[in-house]
């Protein structure tokens, strides 16, 4: 597991590398989720990168621009700027490995971003975990108000939600996800999330869209304890197998 910065010496994006335990042209870009949701499910994307680079994968998951340890003010990020970084973390896993094929895992919110940015370039597989598709009821999940009159940031657990921030996610809906041409797996750790419509969308449009309920502990939204406690290992466990 190795920590570094890579990008744009202007804006310096902060990632985690996993290299493959066996040679392998196999990589993974994985997108985390925002906000608090970031901070709860991190342990468990943490095991997925574990598992996957026993599995033969290269993984890197980041931070991108304007969260976590990446560079830029938490203000400056917004949804096409983050497409871009999962371009730029698929470039630099690239580089660092040779990889030449590629897989994306997101979750949530990052699930949004890895379905529009596997659109720029040639990814094999998608997962889409407990994937955003409702951006007004997402951001009434995640605690926030009503749009102020002016168009002033507000603080939503910690994190900045600045006006263009709030149009991005207000936008979310299936069609936003766009037509990624890369076989992808649906992945529900809720049995009541209602994840065919988007699969339906996905086939509509020519993708190979698969589902599948794996019920598990719905980490970005769970605290976590120590010993594995809170952890989503099945959902993790059976990620790496569909992948594989």
């Amino acid at each position: 597991m190795n920590p570094f910065f890579f990008g744009d010496s202007a804006q310096q994006l902060f990632g985690i590398y996993h290299p493959s335990l066996t040679r392998s042209t196999r990589g993974v870009v994985i997108c985390h989720p925002w906000a608090r949701e970031y901070l709860l499910a991190y342990p468990t994307l943490k095991l997925l990168a574990h598992r996957l680079s026993e599995a033969g994968w290269h993984v890197l998951r980041f931070d991108y621009f304007g969260t976590g340890d990446s560079a830029g003010d938490s203000r400056a990020g917004h949804a096409d700027h983050w497409v871009r970084d999962v371009q730029a973390a698929m470039e630099e896993l690239e580089a660092l490995a040779d990889v030449r094929e590629f897989a994306l895992v997101g979750m949530r919110l990052g699930a949004v971003m890895a379905a529009r940015a596997s659109r720029y370039r040639t990814v094999r597989q998608l997962v889409l975990w407990d994937p955003v598709t409702d951006g007004r009821s997402y951001l009434a999940e995640m605690g926030a108000m009503s749009p102020p009159a002016r168009h002033d940031d507000s603080d939503l657990l910690g994190a900045i939600l600045t006006h263009q921030l709030r149009t991005d996610m207000e936008r979310i809906t299936p069609a936003s996800l766009g037509d990624p041409a890369s076989r992808t797996l649906i992945l529900a750790s809720d049995p009541d999330t209602a994840v065919e419509p988007l699969a339906a969308r996905l086939r509509s449009l020519g993708t190979d869209a698969s589902t599948m309920s794996v019920p598990d502990v719905p980490v970005w939204r769970t605290e976590w304890e120590r010993g594995g406690k809170g952890l989503a290992v099945s959902a993790a466990n059976y990620i790496t197998t569909w992948l594989s």
